[in-house]
């Protein structure tokens, strides 16, 4: 199994030359079986690329099939899916899983789409076919994958943390989570126990800082404690803020690493990783 970095940011795309090394487009990431199956998680603008990619393998011609699990509804994960080539092309089957509060999350996605703010208008005019499923807590086989859905708190949102497990390997993708002050979530360190790769929110170095107390996202010094607690074998920090230029993503993830036992990288745009 491996995992395909299209965007590793968090909020909002970050651009010019202190932000090329990492990346700057919001999230998206691409995880394939051995067998040629894969699985996309979000929709962030990194999505757009990852779209062009797939029409040299089915989509093109209408013959593609994948499933799109959200983290959340924030723009950083969904803000592509209008631009998202293969959506357009008759013949292809798009799955999206994800959640939301007190909705459908059909409706919050159709958002997406306001004449105001789209030129698309509406999910109606997408002529692939388009299914929008409403996800609760506990497992899901697709397209080969075992999934496991864990509902999450999220600002004033709904997040949902993933565990993805295929090929006798096992990640679990934890970009959307606001742990309490007390410390990590205790099913969020459930979920990825014992997993060979954590991907794990990794925004900010303190809860303090002026935009974390705005936007919410996790630390660094928490994601290490989920990842160790949980006894992954590997943890990535992603969902970077857009604020921090290349250089400070290279000293958070040094803090990280002389916190952790377990190995730690931090997530660059167009990596691919074996798991």
């Amino acid at each position: 199994m491996k995992v395909r970095f299209w965007g590793v940011r968090g909020f909002f795309p970050a651009a010019g030359a202190d932000y090329l090394r990492y990346g700057g487009n919001t999230a998206a990431l691409e995880v394939i079986a051995d067998s040629g199956a894969r699985l996309a998680i979000d929709f962030g603008t990194g999505a757009v690329g990852l779209g062009r990619a797939l029409l040299g393998a089915g989509f093109g011609v209408g013959k593609g099939v994948l499933s799109v699990l959200l983290s959340h509804t924030h723009l950083d994960h969904t803000a592509a899916m209008p631009f998202f080539v293969p959506v357009f092309i008759p013949g292809n089957r798009i799955d999206v899983y994800g959640a939301v509060d007190n909705n459908k999350l059909h409706d919050v996605l159709e958002l997406l789409f306001d004449p105001h703010v789209c030129p698309i208008n509406s999910q109606k005019n997408l002529n692939a076919s388009i299914t929008i499923h409403d996800v609760v807590d506990g497992p899901l086989a697709i397209d080969g994958f075992a999934v496991r859905a864990l509902r999450v708190p999220h600002g004033h949102a709904t997040g949902v943390v993933w565990r993805i497990e295929a090929d006798g390997k096992s990640i679990a993708v934890v970009t959307a989570i606001d742990h309490p002050a007390s410390g990590p979530l205790p099913a969020a360190i459930e979920l990825a126990q014992g997993v060979d790769l954590l991907l794990h929110d990794g925004a900010w170095r303190s809860t303090s800082d002026h935009y974390a107390r705005r936007w919410g996202g996790a630390t660094v010094s928490t994601a290490v404690a989920v990842a160790v607690r949980a006894g992954v074998k590997r943890l990535m920090l992603t969902h970077h803020a857009p604020q921090h230029t290349d250089r400070d993503l290279d000293a958070l993830l040094a803090e990280a690493q002389a916190l952790s036992s377990v190995p730690v990288w931090s997530a660059m745009e167009g990596e691919t990783i074996e798991v």
